[in-house]
């Protein structure tokens, strides 16, 4: 079973702000927000609840404050119902998670937990709402990824439930 968490911050982002200001800059007038999420792919074995190990997750400090962050998951593959938006899923193309992988499992007893993967999710809003698909393929090309580096999946983003405290 895969769980993706969505990790968003609470406070302002300076990242998606220099993102914002610089797409502008490269063409993107109409640009009005940009948001950026955290996200993890975890492999867990079995058939836990999906709650319970967003909930062990969510003790992670290493990961996760609640002073800052607000986390939704997602334990279905696919989008949500009628979405309009579309994200970019970026992943560093050489990203080693072992350790972190041996640390949730360990310490932060997620014994459940077989493998992770992560990236950012950025979504890209206008004056006409959401961006279109290909807006957001440009702005991967543009400044988001880096080709050699990274991978860019532009996709919708999967329906997601906020995680309750």
């Amino acid at each position: 079973m895969t769980i993706e968490i969505a990790i968003d911050s609470i406070v302002p982002d300076n990242t998606a702000y220099t993102a914002l200001v610089t797409l502008r800059r490269l063409g993107y007038s109409e640009l009005t927000q940009v948001e950026r999420s955290e996200i993890y792919r975890l492999d867990v074995e079995g058939r836990p609840a999906p709650a319970a190990v967003v909930k062990q997750l969510a003790h992670a400090e290493i990961i996760f404050n609640p002073n800052k962050h607000r986390l939704s998951y997602s334990a279905a593959n696919g989008a949500a119902d009628g979405a309009a938006l579309w994200e970019a899923l970026v992943s560093d193309r050489d990203d080693d998670t072992s350790g972190l992988l041996r640390l949730l499992q360990g310490p932060f007893g997620i014994s459940a937990l077989r493998s992770l993967k992560r990236g950012v999710a950025w979504r890209l809003h206008d004056g006409k709402g959401p961006a279109p698909q290909a807006r957001v393929e440009w702005a991967c090309r543009e400044l988001l990824a880096n080709p050699y580096s990274q991978t860019a999946v532009v996709r919708r983003p999967p329906a997601r439930q906020p995680h309750e405290m």
